[in-house]
């Protein structure tokens, strides 16, 4: 495939990307992918014969780019010694929570699919979204055994609420919605997961020079 096809077929990943994470998959379809990319639907059709294959790419890359960012911390969060593990843990925290702030698009395919979002397509979680979460879990796992914590429901702590941020936000005071874009509510969400997670793992707070943004 000549660099022409390569640059046409990621563009309608990168837009199929978009629609998929506002409408989810169900309410898009392969006209609407056409018309927001400027090509046509044969076009389409060349590289991703249905729908179902198109948005199993789409589900592909946004792994591989969540992969490739979270992998490296995990790794050290394993590897790290007792008295580097809360610096470790936060390093994890700010890696993923910046990876979804980089890449809503990211939470928002999730969440539709949490709402049973192409619930025809049942083997995405297992092929997709299980190894990774539970390469996450292990990793997780090296701090909340000394602690007594559960380590999937501490994983998952951190995605339903970094997913529901990123996503949705908080309302103000004064009832409007603050979100990603609202950087001092994005301090205070970055600040409270750090708390949440390290008080939950039993971790000590980091030293005064050492703080993570917002504590």
């Amino acid at each position: 495939m000549d660099s022409a096809d390569d640059g046409g077929r990621e563009l309608i990943l990168r837009t199929a990307t978009r629609l998929f994470a506002a409408l989810g998959y169900d309410c898009s379809s392969v006209a609407q992918v056409a018309e927001a990319a400027g090509v046509g639907q044969e076009e389409i059709h060349a590289h991703f014969p249905t729908k179902r294959e198109l948005y199993l790419a789409v589900m592909e890359q946004a792994r591989n780019v969540l992969a490739e960012g979270i992998r490296p911390r995990v790794d050290a969060l394993m590897a790290a010694p007792p008295e580097r593990r809360a610096r470790a843990l936060h390093d994890f925290i700010d890696g993923y929570l910046d990876l979804c702030v980089a890449h809503p698009e990211m939470p928002a395919l999730w969440m539709h699919r949490w709402l049973s979002d192409a619930s025809d397509i049942v083997s995405l979680e297992a092929e997709n979204a299980q190894p990774l979460t539970q390469y996450v879990v292990e990793g997780v796992d090296t701090l909340a055994a000394p602690a007594g914590a559960d380590p999937l429901h501490t994983t998952y702590t951190l995605i339903w609420c970094t997913h529901a941020f990123v996503v949705s936000g908080v309302l103000d005071g004064s009832g409007v919605r603050r979100g990603i874009d609202d950087q001092r509510q994005l301090r205070r969400f970055r600040a409270h997961l750090h708390q949440l997670l390290g008080r939950g793992l039993g971790l000590p707070e980091p030293e005064a020079g050492q703080r993570v943004p917002g504590l």
